[in-house]
């Protein structure tokens, strides 16, 4: 069930939460590393969790989630990156709101704003690059 290709969507939602999961460690690792141990911005921080957590989602998601040859690599690494950079600016907008506007504490508004990413980047990268309509992936 976690390796097999397939295009149900709960199935991928399923192991997307796992990869995800990865990629928050490294992105929350940075982010909290860098922040609360070295004292960077947040934001700032956030942005190298972000790069990251991407990378890892990415690599972990080719054999888990959105199986298949691309048509073209740096065009569907560039996508990833794209989906994830809007995921990013919903991110940034998140926690200045939720952090300076509403005073939740950094490292809550992270995660709350992390799983709204979560579900964007996700749905953003189904229905953009893999789904029935648009589909960058060779054919099978």
């Amino acid at each position: 069930m976690l390796f097999e290709k397939t295009d149900n969507t709960f199935i991928q939602l399923f192991r997307y939460f796992f990869v995800a999961a990865g990629a928050f460690v490294m992105d929350y690792g940075f982010y909290f590393l860098l922040s609360y141990i070295f004292g960077v911005q947040y934001l700032i921080a956030a942005i190298a969790g972000f790069i990251a957590g991407t990378s890892t989602n990415y690599l972990i998601s080719k054999y888990m989630v959105f199986q298949g040859e691309p048509q073209s690599r740096s065009v569907e690494v560039f996508l990833v990156f794209l989906i994830s950079g809007i995921g990013l600016l919903w991110l940034e907008l998140g926690l200045y709101l939720l952090t300076d506007i509403y005073g939740m504490h950094y490292l809550l508004s992270k995660l709350v704003m992390t799983a709204v990413v979560f579900l964007w980047n996700f749905f953003a990268r189904k229905f953009f690059m893999y789904s029935k309509f648009h589909n960058i992936l060779k054919e099978r």
